[in-house]
C-alpha cells in the first residue's frame, strides 16, 4: 500500500522519544521546529517517531494510556512535512507497562502464573483484551493525524528457539494467561496442557500464530480505514524466523559491530518484492541497556556510514536510532553526526534502488518459521555462516529461496536446512541431475515441511549418503584425506564444535573423515586444558562427493560454523568447497577479507560496490575518526557475462581508467575508505 517511496529513500531516523513521568521539565525544551530544520540540514528525509513507549506514554492526545504535556506528534508533523521529510509512527504493541500494571491479568504467564518479562517491561498476552486497548490507541492516532506510516515494536513472532545474535521478538509458548487458556479451550475444545508434547507445543505455537496474525489484520484494517496509503510494518518483518510476514516493509534490526549480520539481513531481503531496512542503534552498543537504542552518546559517524553502506548497496536502507533528551531536546552533536552519513549517502542514491545481484552461486535459506517452528534457527545459523565464508572470499552471491530460480546459479548451497518439502527436494535433485553443482552439510532434507523427520535424507540419492544417526557428542574432529583439499585447508584434524551425523556410503567417495575423540570429555580425560586426541578406530565419512546425472554434490556431515577463531580452518574449507562450484567467476578482484564487494545490475547499468569493514573497528578508530584506507584494489569483470561498455565511473563523476584483455574488464578502484562504487555503462 504506497510502500514504494521507502524503497527510494535511504536516510532515515528512528526517533526514540522517550520520556517518563520521573524526568524534571518533561518535554519542556522540545522544539520541533528546530529540530525539524536540524534534520533537514542533516539530508534526514525520514523520521520514525516514537508516539508510544514501553512504558505507556503516548506523545499524541489519547484517551488512553499515560498522558504527556505536549502532543509531540502534532507539533514535528507539520514542521518535517514543511521540509518535505515523512513521518512513520512507532507504536509499542506488546511492552506496556502502563496498562499491564493497571490489568494485570492482561500479561502473558507461564503456568505456574509468573509473568513474562524483558528487561523492564512485561509482555502483553495476545489473548486478552489488551489488544482492543492498543487498537483504540492506533485508531486515535490514525484518525487525527496524517502519518505516511506506522510502525509497531514488539509484535511476540518467532517459536523461541536458540538465537545466537537475536533476530526477531520470540512469543512465550504456552502463554498460561486466563484469557488465553479460555480462548484455546474454546477454540480447541482442550484445555491448554501445563506441559505440553513436542507435537501439542507445536499446535499451541500455531494457534498463537494466528492469533497475532488476527491482530496486525486488525491493525491493517483501522489504519487503512483513514490512512490507506500508510505504509504498515513491525520489528522483525520479513525474517527468517517471521511466521507471518504481511508488514509492507520488510523491518529487522542488525547492529554493529556484526557487520556481516547486517549484510545477511541485507542479502536476504534483496530479492523480495518489498522495501527493506536494518534498524541499528545510535548510541553506542551497551547490551546491558538495550543495545545502545537510548544512548545519547552516539556512534561515531564512520560506523554508521558504515552500517548505512552495508544496507544500501542491496538495496536497503538503515534507519540508525535517535535519542533525544528526556526534557525533549536533542543534542546539536547528533544531528551533525548524521549529515555526515546521510550527505554523501544523499550523493549516490540514484545508484541504489532496486539493483539485481550477479551472482555466481545461490545460498539456500528455506526456513519455515510457521509449519517447522524449531527449525527456524538452525536453517538461518547454517546459511548465515556460509555468508560469513562466502563474505570474505568474494565470491558473488545472493541468499535465495526455494522458489527462485536456479538455473541462473553455477551451483548452490544447501546450508544445514533441515526442512524440506517433497517438491523442494525434486527442485533440487532436477538442478544437480541437469548438470548442477550442490554443497549440503549437516541435517539439510532430513525433515519434512512440517519438522518430522525421514528415515533418510529426502537427498540421499544426490548426496551419495544414507543417514545412520545423529550424535550428542559435544566436539568431534574433521580429518581431510583428499590430499588437494588438504593443501588448499590443512592436513591436520581439524576441531569442531559441532555433534556430527553419522553417514554411510552410497557410492560417495570420502574426502574427509569425521573422527571421534577417544573418549567424551571430562576431569578424568582431559589433556592439560586440551581435548582428548582423535580415535582413529572410531571415524566415518565427513566430506564426500558424489556424481549425480550430469552434476556433482558435495555433502559434509557436520554443521558449518564459520565465526571466531574456533572455526578458523572450518571457514577456510567452506571457502575452498564454495570455489569448487564456480568454473568461470564473474568477478575476480585482489581485496582482502573484510571488503564486501557486489556486483549489481540497477537501472539499465551495472554497479560494483566496496565496502571497507575494517573502518568498523571502534578500537582502531583514529582521533578523527577515520578507520583503515585501502589502497591498490584491482578488479575484473568477466564480459562474457556483461556484454558492451561504453564509460567506466566512479560516481558522481570521476572517470576511471580501464582495459579489456579476452574476456575480462580491468579497472583500478579508488581508494577506499567507508564505501565506494564503480558504474559500467
Amino acid at each position: 500500500m504506497g510502500s514504494q517511496w521507502f524503497g527510494q529513500t535511504f536516510r532515515k531516523v528512528h526517533n526514540l522519544y522517550v520520556s517518563p513521568q520521573w524526568v524534571k521539565a518533561r518535554g519542556m525544551a522540545f522544539n520541533a521546529a528546530a529540530y525539524a530544520e536540524g534534520l533537514a540540514a542533516a539530508n534526514v528525509d525520514c523520521v520514525e517517531l516514537y508516539c508510544k513507549d514501553h512504558h505507556g506514554n503516548c506523545y499524541f492526545p489519547c484517551s488512553l494510556g499515560i498522558p504527556y504535556p505536549r502532543d509531540i506528534l502534532g507539533e514535528m508533523l507539520p514542521e518535517l512535512k514543511k521540509r518535505n521529510i515523512r513521518l512513520i509512527a512507532y507504536v509499542s504493541v506488546c511492552f506496556d507497562n502502563y496498562a499491564l500494571g493497571l490489568f494485570p491479568e492482561w500479561r502473558a504467564v507461564n503456568y505456574l502464573g509468573d509473568p513474562y518479562k524483558l528487561g523492564s517491561f512485561y509482555m502483553a498476552s495476545i489473548c486478552s483484551d489488551y489488544t482492543q486497548f492498543v487498537l483504540r490507541q492506533i485508531q486515535e492516532l490514525v484518525e487525527n493525524y496524517e502519518v505516511d506510516g506506522i510502525w509497531l515494536d514488539i509484535i511476540p513472532l518467532a517459536r523461541d528457539v536458540r538465537q545466537e545474535v537475536w533476530m526477531t521478538t520470540p512469543h512465550p509458548i504456552p502463554d498460561y494467561s486466563l484469557p488465553a487458556q479460555r480462548v484455546y479451550q474454546a477454540e480447541t475444545g482442550e484445555p491448554l496442557p501445563n506441559k505440553p508434547t513436542p507435537e501439542q507445543a507445536e499446535r499451541i505455537f500455531g494457534f498463537m500464530t494466528d492469533k497475532i496474525s488476527s491482530f496486525l489484520d486488525e491493525a491493517y484494517t483501522v489504519v487503512r480505514q483513514y490512512r490507506p496509503e500508510a505504509i504498515v510494518t513491525y520489528n522483525g518483518a520479513g525474517a527468517p524466523g517471521d511466521p507471518i510476514d504481511s508488514g509492507d516493509l520488510i523491518s529487522i534490526e542488525g547492529h554493529a559491530p556484526n557487520y556481516s549480520r547486517q549484510s545477511f539481513i541485507a542479502r536476504w531481503a534483496k530479492s523480495r518484492s518489498k522495501p527493506f531496512e536494518i534498524m541499528t542503534a545510535g548510541g553506542l552498543p551497551r547490551l546491558d541497556l538495550g543495545g545502545g537504542w537510548n544512548g545519547f552518546d552516539q556512534k561515531p559517524p564512520t560506523i554508521m556510514r558504515l552500517e548505512s553502506a552495508i544496507a544500501a548497496i542491496h538495496g536497503g536502507s538503515v534507519a540508525i536510532g535517535q535519542a533525544p533528551y528526556p526534557n525533549g531536546s536533542t543534542d546539536p552533536g547528533q544531528l551533525a553526526g548524521f549529515a555526515k552519513v546521510y550527505k554523501p549517502i544523499g550523493e549516490i542514491e540514484a545508484y541504489l534502488p532496486q539493483p539485481t545481484g550477479i551472482s555466481d552461486i545461490g545460498l539456500i535459506l528455506a526456513a519455515k518459521p510457521r509449519t517447522a517452528s524449531l527449525f527456524w534457527g538452525q536453517m538461518q545459523d547454517g546459511a548465515e555462516a556460509f555468508h560469513e565464508a562466502l563474505l570474505d572470499g568474494q565470491i558473488q552471491f545472493d541468499i535465495t529461496r526455494m522458489s527462485d530460480d536456479f538455473l541462473k546459479y553455477q551451483g548452490l548451497i544447501l546450508p544445514d536446512q533441515a526442512s524440506l518439502s517433497d517438491a523442494e527436494i525434486k527442485k533440487i535433485r532436477d538442478y544437480v541431475q541437469q548438470g548442477g553443482k550442490l554443497i549440503a552439510s549437516g541435517s539439510s532434507s532430513l525433515y519434512d515441511e512440517t519438522g518430522a523427520k525421514r528415515p533418510d535424507f529426502g537427498l540421499s540419492d544426490v548426496f551419495g549418503v544414507s543417514f545412520i544417526r545423529d550424535q550428542s557428542t559435544p566436539f568431534t574432529y574433521l580429518k581431510i584425506r583428499d590430499e588437494q583439499l588438504a593443501n588448499q585447508v590443512t592436513s591436520m584434524p581439524i576441531f569442531v564444535d559441532q555433534a556430527p551425523y553419522e553417514v554411510d556410503l552410497r557410492g560417495a567417495f570420502v574426502l574427509a573423515d569425521v573422527v571421534y575423540p577417544e573418549s567424551r570429555r571430562t576431569d578424568a580425560t582431559t589433556i592439560l586444558w586440551g581435548d582428548p586426541g582423535p580415535d582413529e578406530s572410531q571415524k566415518f565419512p565427513g566430506i564426500c562427493q558424489y556424481s549425480f546425472g550430469k552434476g556433482t554434490c558435495w555433502y559434509v556431515a557436520i554443521p558449518l560454523k564459520a565465526k571466531g577463531m574456533p572455526n578458523a580452518w572450518i571457514k577456510q574449507l567452506m571457502r575452498v568447497l564454495a570455489n569448487r562450484l564456480i568454473d568461470t567467476p564473474v568477478l575476480k578482484t585482489n581485496a582482502p577479507p573484510g571488503v564486501e564487494v557486489v556486483l549489481n545490475q540497477q537501472a539499465g547499468r551495472y554497479v560494483i560496490h566496496f565496502v571497507n569493514y575494517h573502518v568498523g573497528d571502534a578500537d582502531r578508530l583514529s582521533s578523527e575518526g577515520h578507520g583503515i584506507i585501502l589502497h591498490n584494489i584491482d578488479i575484473q569483470i568477466n564480459l562474457a557475462r556483461l556484454g558492451k561498455v561504453n564509460r567506466v565511473f566512479s560516481p558522481p563523476a570521476t572517470s576511471l581508467q580501464y582495459e579489456t584483455s579476452g574476456d575480462w574488464l580491468k579497472i583500478a578502484a579508488p581508494p577506499l575508505g567507508v564505501h565506494s562504487l564503480i558504474v559500467i555503462e
